[in-house]
C-alpha cells in the first residue's frame, strides 16, 4: 500500500464508527455479484481500486470491472476522481483509449465501480521486461500513444500519468502492437476559465515519469504529457527511464535540475540510434514547457518521418582514379569503392520499382571484361514518400489501379518517383471505403477521415408477373424478425 493510501486509511479509521470500519475492509472478491456482473478473476490492483474480469449475468458478455477500494468509496474526492476518469474517456472517444461503458454507485453496499472493455494482452511495462523492441515497433507504439493523447488534448483533457504500466499492448484486426491508453483517474480537465480537478501544489502522478513543473507542484497543461511521451520513448530506446533514484526527493531534484543522460548510440535490439529520433526525445524532455514540441501532432509527424540511418560515406579522394568511358574497372577496386553502398542501395530501390532486375544488379557486380559506364549512370531517381493517415487508424491502404496492398494506416511508404496519377483506396470494417488520387512526383501526404458505413436496407426483388391464366394468389404478409443482439 502506498503512502497516500496509508494516510487516507488512517484518517478514515480515526473518524468512522466500528461498523463503517468493518465495511471499509470488505474488498470485492472473485465470485461476488456487483449489479449485473459476476466477478470471475482478479486482473490487477492499484492505489485506487481493483480490476476484475467479469461477466454480465444475463447476456454473458465479458468485461473488465474497475472497483474503487471501499475505504475510498465513502470519500467524495476519490469518488469524484473515479467518475472523472469515466467522463474523460467518454468525452475523448478514441480507438486507442480504453472504452468505459458504465459507471455505478451502490452506496448501500459501499461499492463504486466502472465497466470497461476487456483487453487481451500485456502492459508495455511487462513487454519491455521480456523483449528488446526494434526501432519499427518503438515507432509504431509511439505514434499510437501520440494519436490517443493528442485526441485527449483536443477536448481539453491532460492524462498526467503516462507510463508503461498505463499502456496496454494487444492485437486487433490483424494489427500487432495495438495500443490502448489506460487510467485517466488523475486526468486534468482544462476549461476556458483555467484548470480544475487539482489544487496547485498537489503532486499527482507517478514520480519517475513526471514533468519538472508537475514534480514541483506547479500548474500543468498538455505539455506535461509531451514530456511523458519523451520519457516513454527514452525508456523504450535505452531500456530504462532517463532519471532514476532510490528516494523520492532525489528523483525530484534530478527531474527539475539535471539534463537527461545522452541516449546510447545503438538500441537494445542492436540497431543504430537515428540522430533525428534522439534529438526529438531530448526536445520532449526539455525542462521548460516552451522548449518542447507544442503539440503531439508534431511528435507524431517526426516519428512517421523516420527513415533508415544511412552510414556516413567518406568523401572521394580528388587524387583517386575515376574510370572513364574507355577505361576498364578492376573488380576488387570497384568492390572497395566507398560509394558502392549508395549505388547498391539505389539499385535495390529501383528493383522494388521494377526499373532494374536482379540479374542486372548481378551483372554490375561481376568482373567487367567490357568497358564499364560511369557509376553515376546507373543511379536510379531518388524515391519519394507516400504518407497516408486515417481517422480512425488501422485502415488497409490499397493501390486502386493494381490492387496492391500498401500497408495499414498510419502508413509511411517509399515509392518510385512517377508523374502518373493513380488511386489510393482505404478500407476499414464498419466504415465506408474512401479513394483519393495521388501523383508521386514528390513526397505526398493524404489525410483521409473515414465515415461510418450506413447499413443499407435489403433490396426487394421485383415480383414476377403472374401467368395470364393462373388464378390470383393471396398475398401473405410476414413480420420482420429483429435480433436485438445482432451486431
Amino acid at each position: 500500500m502506498g503512502g497516500d493510501d496509508l494516510i487516507a486509511q488512517t484518517v478514515l479509521s480515526s473518524v468512522a464508527s466500528p461498523g463503517d470500519a468493518m465495511r471499509s475492509d470488505q474488498e470485492a472478491q472473485e465470485g461476488q455479484v456487483l449489479g449485473n456482473y459476476q466477478l470471475e478473476r482478479l486482473l490487477g490492483e492499484g492505489s485506487m481500486g481493483r480490476v476484475f474480469q467479469a461477466r454480465h449475468i444475463r447476456l454473458g458478455r465479458q468485461v473488465a470491472l474497475k472497483v474503487l477500494r471501499p475505504q475510498h468509496a465513502h470519500d467524495s474526492s476519490f469518488v469524484r476522481r473515479f467518475f472523472q476518469e469515466a467522463r474523460s474517456v467518454n468525452q475523448i472517444n478514441h480507438e486507442h483509449i480504453v472504452e468505459i461503458f458504465d459507471f455505478a454507485e451502490e452506496m448501500e453496499q459501499g461499492r463504486v465501480y466502472c465497466v470497461m472493455e476487456l483487453l487481451r494482452g500485456q502492459s508495455l511495462a511487462a513487454l519491455l521486461k521480456e523483449e528488446k523492441l526494434s526501432l519499427e515497433r518503438i515507432q509504431r507504439i509511439g505514434v499510437q500513444v501520440c494519436a490517443a493523447l493528442g485526441a485527449a488534448h483536443k477536448v481539453g483533457v491532460v492524462h498526467r500519468d503516462v507510463k508503461p504500466d498505463n499502456l496496454f499492448i494487444t492485437h486487433r484486426g490483424g494489427q500487432p502492437d495495438f495500443v490502448k491508453v489506460l487510467d485517466f483517474g488523475v486526468a486534468k480537465i482544462l476549461t476556458s476559465e483555467g484548470t480544475n480537478g487539482t489544487l496547485d501544489g498537489t503532486i499527482i502522478g507517478t514520480p519517475t515519469y513526471m514533468a519538472p513543473e508537475q514534480a514541483a507542484g506547479l500548474p500543468v497543461d498538455h505539455r506535461a504529457d509531451i514530456y511523458a511521451v519523451g520519457n516513454l520513448l527514452y525508456e523504450m530506446l535505452a531500456g530504462h527511464p532517463p532519471f532514476q533514484a532510490p528516494a523520492f526527493g532525489q528523483l525530484v531534484v534530478q527531474i527539475i535540475t539535471q539534463a537527461p543522460p545522452p541516449l546510447p548510440a545503438t538500441l537494445a535490439s542492436g540497431e543504430p540510434m537515428p540522430k533525428a529520433l534522439a534529438q526529438l526525445v531530448l526536445r520532449c524532455l526539455a525542462k521548460e514547457p516552451e522548449g518542447r514540441p507544442q503539440q503531439l501532432s508534431e511528435v507524431m509527424t517526426a516519428l512517421l518521418s523516420l527513415t533508415a540511418v544511412a552510414q556516413p560515406v567518406p568523401p572521394m579522394d580528388p587524387e583517386e582514379d575515376v574510370p572513364t568511358r574507355n577505361q576498364r574497372v578492376k573488380p576488387d577496386s570497384l568492390l572497395r569503392h566507398p560509394r558502392l553502398p549508395l549505388v547498391v542501395g539505389s539499385m535495390a530501390l529501383a528493383m522494388l520499382a521494377g526499373a532494374v532486375t536482379w540479374s542486372g544488379l548481378q551483372r554490375l557486380l561481376q568482373p567487367a571484361e567490357a568497358p564499364v559506364a560511369p557509376v553515376a549512370a546507373v543511379v536510379a531517381p531518388a524515391p519519394v514518400t507516400l504518407t497516408v493517415r486515417t481517422m480512425p487508424e488501422g485502415a488497409r491502404v490499397i493501390r486502386a489501379d493494381t490492387g496492391e496492398a500498401l500497408g495499414v494506416t498510419p502508413l509511411v511508404k517509399e515509392m518510385a518517383r512517377s508523374d502518373a496519377a493513380f488511386g489510393v483506396r482505404v478500407e476499414l470494417a464498419g466504415y465506408a471505403p474512401l479513394e483519393r488520387q495521388v501523383r508521386m512526383d514528390s513526397n505526398a501526404m493524404l489525410e483521409m477521415p473515414l465515415v461510418k458505413a450506413q447499413s443499407a436496407p435489403s433490396p426487394v426483388a421485383p415480383k414476377a408477373p403472374a401467368p395470364a391464366k393462373a388464378p390470383a394468389r393471396k398475398e401473405v404478409k410476414r413480420d420482420a424478425i429483429i435480433d436485438p443482439f445482432a451486431q
